[in-house]
Parts: structure tokens; C-alpha cells; sequence
């Protein structure tokens, strides 16, 4: 056993029991860190552009980071099995900490897109860790509760992170919101230095698999490009895709042959990770294809303004923090299949209401309120996937099959707002033959849409909603497996062990 201790024998205690508090306090930490960078800097942008200039390399302040942060979170998994947790944590903040110092005094554009680079490394990392720390930190019966936790700081941190960035902004500048992060960074490493789990007192070498990560490096940059053409380019569409399917036939041919893949097969289809990730996936898509374009319907159809608009994303975060509270207690009478099939079947009819609400033009409360059970769906299906997947990893394999879920929820995501851009600008460009209003408007530009372009985008969005029904059904499917061979493992077990 480790020194963090994980036999569930242990005295009992929750985890802001003295055993456990600095180790949440520094979970948490590390959480809020990554919350506030991704909710914060956006606000920032028009700020940065104005201080620094070169407004063509601005997106890139934000690219940069999720490019690298994505490798990163690849390529953690081995690194933590390798020199474990506690190692991997304190290299990662201290990295994390001085590439935001780097971010904060740097004097021009190509020099802050340098050190987002550099962040993102840091940050990659440093949710992995988060993930890592709670299957190696906590007993089984309190990591539901941990990762509850986890999420009640995204959700916090929805309503306070753009509030705080526009106290930052109106006492300070754009740097500023480096700046606190510094002492945020320090707080997490005094807390989890010499209490996160050290599962290597004799760390391994660091074995990477470099062709791996490129592979999967085209893989998604590839894909993603081909989703972007949906309606606009179909040709670039079909060649991005035959590619990305080149590059995942090519590195599952590779994970066969090389001794430590990046992301191993088994760490993919073992049971029940194969169907955990499955559900999770479909249910992020089904729940973020929307979400991500609310506030485009409600500034433009709805006539809302930016502010408002800009909140109502928050619906889908509460009800994700709040189900994830809900089912850390359910969790100790049901088991994680139970609350993942019902998850996926509270998404389906959330996802119909969303839809129509919005095509019927129904009061925004319904919409809101429709949301809300999206992400209540998310938050079952979520917090109770990864406390399954963690009871099924030894702490050998902890951080490589936490990189693997990860980088499937990521894949998800990013995928799942893709095809809902592009759903929405093909049926915008079906109707009214002009899509450059809606870019404008994502891009934050003063525009005046036409009548008919603003019923094409509220015909847009409920389009999007039909693609995340379907995405739900087929959760519903792989849960409903899941559910069925959980209890017929269960069934075999019972029959063994009755005299």
C-alpha cells in the first residue's frame, strides 16, 4: 500500500478528514487553476490584442495552450506511472508556475504565445495529476466524492472566474490574470508536496513513444480540420477524414508492436474501460455539441445581451456540479452501471426538450431548465465512469489508464462542438447562403443579423440537438451493455461464492 493509503479498511473519514484535507486542498488547487485559465483568458483577448498588437497571432494565445496541453495529457500517463504522482505533481507545478510568470511579463504577442506553449505543457500535465490523484490518494468509497468536489470548483469557478476577470481588468491590466495565479499555484504546491500518493520510491525510467505521439498528434489535428469542413469544403472534408482513418489504423497497428505504447490497446477495450469510455464520449457530445452555441442563439435570436448571454452556458456546468454531488452519495447503495444508465436516460428526453424549446421559440426558463438536465446527465454519467474506471486500474496502470479516459473526454469534446459548428453553419448557409454573420458574432464583432438569418440560426441550433438526441441514443445503448454485463458479472460472482 502507499503512503497516501488506499485499503478501504482504513479509519473512515471524509475527504476533509485530517488523512485526507491537504491532499484536497491541493486537488482542488490544481482544479481551480486549470478552471480559471480556461474561463478567464478569453474574456481578456480584446485587452491582450490592445496592449500587444499582432491581432493575427491573437488566437493563437489560446491555441497554443490547448495544443500543447493536449500532447501533454497524453504523454502524462506514462510519466506518472513512471516516477509516480507526488514526482510528477511537483515538477508540474513548479513548470506550471513559471511559464505563468513568463506569461506575465511578456512584452510582446510571438513572446506570450511563447509562453502559453509552455504553460499548456504544465497544464496538460497538471489535470492529469488531478484525475491520477484521486484513484492513488482516496479509498474506492471516496473518490466519487472527491471527483464531486472537483466539480463543484468548475462550477464555481463558471459563476466567479468572468466576475474576477472583470475586477482584474477594471483595477489592473491583462497580466494580472497570470499574476494570480502565481500565489494559487504556490498554494497547491505547499499543500500536495509531501502529501500527494508516492507510488515510486524508486521511479522507473520514462519510456516515451514518440512515433506514437505523432501518429496521434495527426490523428487529431487531421480530424479536426475535416470536421471543420463540414458544408463548406466537402472534398477537404473527405480528404481530412481518409487521413485521420489512415492515422488511427496506423497507430493501432503501432500499439501493437512496440513493447509500451503511448495509449496501450488494453488501457482501450479492457472491460469495463471500453464501455466507460464509450458512454462518457457520447455523452459529452451529446451534451457539449449544444451548449457551446447557446449564447450565439441567445445574443442573436433571443435578443439577450453579451453578459447574459455569456451565462447562460452556466446551466449545463450547475447541473453537471450538482449531479455530481447527488450521485457521490448514491454511490455508496448503487453501483457506478446503475448511475450511468441512468445518466444516458435522462439525457435523451433533456436533449428532445432542449430541441424543441428552441425550434418552438418556448420562454428561455425552459431552455435553461432543459440544459440543466443535460448536464445532470453529464454529471451522473461522468463522475460515476471514472470512479468504475479507477476501481478497475491497478496503481501501476493508474496514470495511463486515466490518460486514456482522458484523452477520450477531450477527443469528445472538442469533437462534439466541431459538428455542432458545423451543423449550425451548413443550415445557415442552406437557408439564408451566408455564414459570415455567424462567425462574426462567435468572433464577438457589433453586427445587426437579418431577420432570416437569425431564424436560421435558431433552426441551426435545434438541427444540433437532433444530432445530440442521436448521439444519446446510442449512449443509452452502451450503457444498457455496460449495465448488462456489470450484473451478469455480478450474478456469476454471487453464484461462486455461495457455499
Amino acid at each position: 500500500m502507499d503512503e497516501a493509503g488506499r485499503d478501504d479498511e482504513m479509519p473512515t473519514g471524509g475527504i476533509w478528514s485530517p488523512r485526507y484535507v491537504r491532499v484536497t486542498i491541493a486537488n482542488l488547487t490544481i482544479v481551480a487553476i486549470a478552471a480559471f485559465d480556461g474561463l478567464a483568458l478569453v474574456a481578456a483577448l480584446p485587452a491582450i490584442a490592445d496592449d500587444l498588437g499582432d491581432v493575427a497571432l491573437l488566437p493563437w494565445v489560446i491555441t497554443a495552450f490547448l495544443a500543447t496541453s493536449a500532447v501533454a495529457g497524453i504523454t502524462a500517463g506514462p510519466v506518472i506511472d513512471a516516477i509516480g504522482v507526488r514526482r510528477t505533481f511537483r515538477a508540474t507545478g513548479l513548470w506550471f508556475l513559471g511559464s505563468s510568470a513568463l506569461a506575465a511579463i511578456a512584452p510582446t504577442m510571438p513572446l506570450l504565445v511563447t509562453a502559453r506553449a509552455l504553460q499548456g505543457i504544465g497544464g496538460g500535465l497538471v489535470i492529469s495529476v488531478a484525475l491520477a490523484a484521486v484513484g492513488l490518494a482516496y479509498p474506492g468509497r471516496l473518490r466519487a466524492r472527491a471527483f464531486a468536489a472537483n466539480s463543484l470548483v468548475w462550477g464555481v469557478m463558471g459563476f466567479g472566474g468572468p466576475v474576477l476577470t472583470g475586477a482584474l481588468l477594471a483595477i489592473a491590466d491583462w497580466r494580472m490574470i497570470f499574476v494570480v495565479q502565481l500565489p494559487i499555484t504556490a498554494v497547491a504546491l505547499a499543500a500536495g508536496w509531501s502529501t500527494l500518493p508516492s507510488t515510486r520510491d524508486r521511479p522507473q525510467r520514462i519510456v516515451m513513444d514518440y512515433p506514437g505521439i505523432a501518429l496521434l498528434t495527426v490523428l487529431v489535428a487531421v480530424s479536426l480540420v475535416a470536421v471543420s469542413q463540414v458544408g463548406v469544403r466537402w472534398w477537404a472534408f473527405g480528404a481530412g477524414a481518409a487521413v485521420a482513418l489512415v492515422s488511427a489504423l496506423a497507430y493501432w497497428s503501432h500499439s501493437g508492436r512496440v513493447a509500451e505504447p503511448l495509449l496501450a490497446r488494453e488501457h482501450l477495450t479492457r472491460f469495463p474501460l471500453k464501455r466507460v469510455h464509450i458512454t462518457s464520449g457520447l455523452v459529452l457530445v451529446a451534451g457539449l455539441a449544444a451548449d457551446n452555441y447557446l449564447p450565439l442563439y441567445m445574443q442573436t435570436t433571443r435578443g439577450r445581451s453579451e453578459v447574459f448571454a455569456a451565462f447562460s452556458v452556466l446551466f449545463l456546468t450547475i447541473g453537471w456540479s450538482g449531479a455530481a454531488f447527488v450521485v457521490s452519495r448514491l454511490l455508496d447503495h448503487w453501483h457506478e452501471s446503475d448511475a450511468i444508465l441512468t445518466g444516458t436516460c435522462v439525457m435523451l428526453p433533456a436533449t428532445a426538450l432542449a430541441g424543441t424549446a428552441i425550434a418552438l421559440g418556448w420562454p428561455i426558463p425552459v431552455v435553461f431548465a432543459a440544459f440543466f438536465l443535460m448536464g445532470c446527465a453529464i454529471g451522473f454519467v461522468s463522475t460515476s465512469g471514472l470512479t468504475l474506471l479507477q476501481s478497475a486500474a491497478s496503481d501501476d496502470e493508474m496514470g495511463r489508464v486515466n490518460a486514456a479516459h482522458q484523452f477520450i473526454r477531450t477527443l469528445s469534446i472538442t469533437y462534439g462542438v466541431a459538428v455542432g459548428g458545423a451543423i449550425l453553419l451548413l443550415v445557415v448557409d442552406r437557408e439564408v447562403g451566408d455564414v459570415e454573420v455567424v462567425r462574426d458574432v462567435l468572433g464577438g464583432e457589433d453586427v445587426d443579423p437579418s431577420p432570416a438569418t437569425l431564424d436560421a440560426i435558431r433552426d441551426g441550433l435545434a438541427w444540433v440537438h437532433v444530432f445530440s438526441g442521436l448521439a444519446a441514443v446510442a449512449a443509452i445503448w452502451a450503457a444498457s451493455i455496460l449495465w448488462r454485463l456489470v450484473r451478469a458479472g455480478r450474478a456469476e460472482a454471487t453464484t461462486v461464492d455461495a457455499p
